[in-house]
């Protein structure tokens, strides 16, 4: 194999990875576009009945949002116990204002998926994004073993040279 198709399949395997990389990032990118949102219940509003009528979350940089709520809002909130409580607003309204309640009162983080202000479900904090994590963790890698392979063509281009300065000096020498 020669050198130049050499450098032309180390290119060639290097487009590939840039590629790859540069899918995984955009894909990991759009994931995080949504109306997601986690931390911490920082107050809860109810009606004269009790029942749930927004509440407010504020989130690991301190931004605190408003939701309202609907029947349709679903809750999958757990307890202390870890009892998982599964409901909707519209079938237990004031429940669903006294499990946000417990959470507030023990800083435990919730997720809510929302939709122009108004929660469509609340549950137990998601475990962070690792596939946004892992894609990043992918592309520095694949940066990491490109730069690796590119180090490498130069030393061996390098190693070349002084061979053949070698070579010629022990030529001038005979």
């Amino acid at each position: 194999m020669t050198l130049s198709s050499q450098k032309r399949g180390m290119t060639f395997l290097a487009l590939i990875i840039a590629v790859i990389a540069f899918g995984v990032v955009n894909e990991t990118a759009s994931a995080q576009t949504g109306s997601i949102v986690s931390g911490i219940v920082v107050g809860v509003e109810t009606d004269d009945s009790n029942r749930l009528v927004r509440f407010a979350l504020s989130d690991s940089s301190g931004m605190v949002t408003t939701f309202e709520v609907n029947g349709s809002t679903a809750f999958g909130l757990e307890n202390q116990a870890g009892d998982r409580w599964v409901s909707s607003q519209g079938e237990e309204p004031a429940e669903a204002a006294r499990r946000l309640r417990d959470h507030r009162d023990r800083f435990a983080p919730v997720t809510v998926s929302f939709e122009n202000g108004v929660a469509s479900s609340v549950v137990e904090r998601e475990e962070g994004k690792l596939e946004t994590n892992l894609g990043y963790m992918f592309a520095v890698f694949a940066v990491t073993w490109m730069l690796f392979f590119a180090y490498v063509l130069y030393m061996g281009r390098k190693q070349r040279v002084l061979q053949h300065e070698i070579a010629r000096l022990k030529g001038s020498i005979s």
